[in-house]
């Protein structure tokens, strides 16, 4: 695997972004992929005036709008840095071109299809969880969440208010004193 990385590597270029830079907005035609060597980011969509997060990228995870890739169609959903960020991107074209490398191009598709299997089990939640369910499941399983995103993100990817998220949390921490 190694060596198809480095026989890649030139088409991978390096960006430093501070936190809260917009990486593509939604209506946009993005034509790259990113991946994150170090920091956090969200997507979300806008709905009215309210932005509703529905997912978090972290250190390894590839972040790209694949329907616009595919369709160069405009994409539903921006996404942006919640923390300062290190990223590598590349050129939807670029990834074409090293298509025919299965085992690079499906380390990166592994990683996008595992993103939207993720996507899924945190939209079904919505129909069979409870908000504290939600925010519990979110502790157990995904506690990086809970330490690296700012409360108004984490109570938009669980469909609550930040009130409702601090009596969930209040009434968490009592019951574990």
């Amino acid at each position: 695997m190694v060596s198809l990385w480095a026989k890649y590597k030139h088409l991978w270029q390096r960006a430093d972004l501070p936190a809260r830079c917009l990486i593509f907005r939604e209506g946009d035609i993005p034509q790259k992929v990113y991946f994150i060597k170090q920091g956090a980011a969200r997507a979300w969509f806008n709905h009215g005036d309210k932005d509703i997060c529905f997912q978090f990228f972290f250190e390894g995870d590839v972040i790209y709008a694949s329907e616009s890739i595919r369709k160069k169609a405009p994409t539903p959903f921006s996404a942006e840095t919640l923390e300062a960020c290190q990223i590598y991107w590349m050129s939807a074209a670029d990834l074409e071109k090293i298509r025919q490398d299965a085992p690079l191009y499906h380390l990166i598709l592994d990683k996008v299809v595992e993103r939207q299997s993720e996507f899924l089990r945190h939209f079904f939640t919505f129909l069979k969880d409870s908000p504290r369910q939600r925010y519990e499941d979110l502790l157990k399983n995904k506690p990086e969440i809970i330490r690296r995103v700012p409360l108004q993100y984490i109570a938009s990817y669980l469909g609550i208010t930040q009130v409702s998220l601090s009596r969930i949390r209040a009434r968490n921490t009592k019951g574990r004193i």
